[in-house]
């Protein structure tokens, strides 16, 4: 039996209470919803009990939405935090950047609301992990490679920053790209399509407001110098990033042809092991897993599922969905290990009606095109693999199943091409 989602709606007009009440009616027997029409009444039902879902109007007297949200944040770090607010205030979106995980706009119809928290709780029931859930929840931002860090604030200090250069700069780090994605894609900026390219977003941002976010508000930090991942520097995780999204990408317009296609799998292939830099920030099942490895002799990703019952596959899919991030590219990043599991874990269907049920993407003949999730898992599967030729049979990293089930395993040899070639651009 699913666990009914307990959902908070916040809001200090008494209609659109009013308003969520009978348009969310139909949920009634899947949620738990309860409404408050102030964060001080709010905070008082949230010490009854536990909420998955927070959404909260941005301008409310006494307590407004980003000092309730702030204060759930503190309080309450395993509940999910989204604004849904009409106003635009630049001021205030600075000022909300690190208390909410999804902002929307309004009015937003019954389906967006549903879509984004369904999506959200159906990302975090694949983290089976509880400690986890509540840690990835919490998570505000992530530590970014150290010199890319250092180079970007010194950037900013001068009088006329060049912006192109800062998004060139951000487009090189994981964890500074996924935050201007998130940016980027909130309903404060309005735009009619999701922007996936890093650099691309941050000239959206522009340079005044990535200064103020970056030198004021400090969405950006730095690993110490020296941090290493299950033993290796950070570099290392660093580069192998950076080329697992560009043979993702290579992999992917090879394939379908589509230059979409091929810059999303670049971001994923970019962003696939971000999870990584999670599991580094809870040192207790970090060293658990690590000294797993050095006991068994297993690779990190067995022992991350056999000590945590769970991934940084996982754990970097559910952060990426909380802030927003467009759903191909958390697929691949949730399955980039075990692409057959799309088959049982997918995604909510975009679009459903509210009024029917919200079906999970299940069907397998949904599965026939080509994907991204594809092109991530095999990149990474050679990267990891690095020592293949042309002439290889046999690929310990790569799903045979899943590319036997698409008619993908011809097409191995050239993708083998690709990888030494950019193998050979890194010596």
């Amino acid at each position: 039996m699913l666990k009914m989602r307990k959902i908070l709606f916040v809001d200090d007009e008494p209609c659109v209470i009013r308003g969520f009440k009978r348009m969310l009616s139909p949920l009634c027997n899947k949620w738990g919803m309860e409404f408050a029409i102030s964060g001080k009444e709010a905070m008082n039902l949230m010490s009854k009990t536990s909420f998955d879902v927070v959404v909260s109007d941005m301008r409310m007297p006494v307590m407004d939405g980003i000092k309730f949200l702030d204060t759930v944040m503190d309080r309450y770090p395993e509940t999910v935090r989204i604004i849904l607010s009409g106003h635009s205030d630049r001021e205030m979106i600075l000022r909300s950047v690190k208390c909410a995980h999804q902002f929307l706009a309004k009015p937003s119809n019954a389906d967006t609301i549903v879509y984004t928290i369904e999506r959200t709780c159906k990302l975090r029931e694949l983290l089976r992990n509880d400690i986890l859930q509540k840690f990835v929840t919490g998570i505000k931002d992530l530590p970014s490679f150290p010199g890319l860090y250092d180079i970007i604030v010194r950037e900013m200090q001068y009088p006329e920053p060049s912006i192109r250069k800062i998004g060139y700069i951000i487009s090189q780090d994981v964890s500074m790209s996924a935050k201007v994605l998130q940016l980027v894609n909130s309903a404060f900026f309005g735009l009619p399509e999701k922007i996936r390219d890093p650099q691309q977003a941050t000239i959206r941002l522009g340079i005044d407001t990535l200064r103020a976010l970056v030198l004021s508000n400090h969405i950006f930090s730095s690993f110490p110098e020296g941090s290493e991942l299950y033993g290796l520097p950070l570099l290392d995780m660093w580069k192998h990033s950076l080329m697992t999204g560009r043979l993702a990408k290579d992999i992917a317009r090879a394939v379908s042809g589509d230059k979409e296609i091929a810059e999303e799998a670049l971001i994923a292939g970019m962003f696939h092991d971000i999870g990584k830099l999670i599991l580094q920030k809870v040192p207790r099942q970090y060293k658990m897993v690590e000294e797993f490895i050095e006991k068994n002799g297993c690779d990190h990703v067995e022992a991350e599922y056999t000590v945590l019952k769970t991934s940084h596959a996982e754990m970097g899919s559910y952060l990426l969905g909380l802030w927003g991030i467009p759903d191909n590219i958390v697929e691949a990043v949730a399955f980039h290990h075990n692409p057959s599991k799309l088959l049982d874990e997918m995604f909510i269907i975009p679009g459903e009606s509210l009024n029917g049920d919200l079906k999970l993407r299940s069907d397998k003949n949904l599965l026939t095109s080509f994907t991204t999730v594809t092109a991530v898992h095999v990149a990474n599967a050679l990267m990891m693999q690095k020592d293949c030729s042309s002439d290889t049979t046999y690929f310990p990293y790569i799903d045979m199943g899943y590319l036997k089930a698409f008619n993908l395993t011809d097409k191995l040899s050239g993708w083998v091409e690709y990888h030494k070639k950019i193998l050979k651009e890194e010596v």
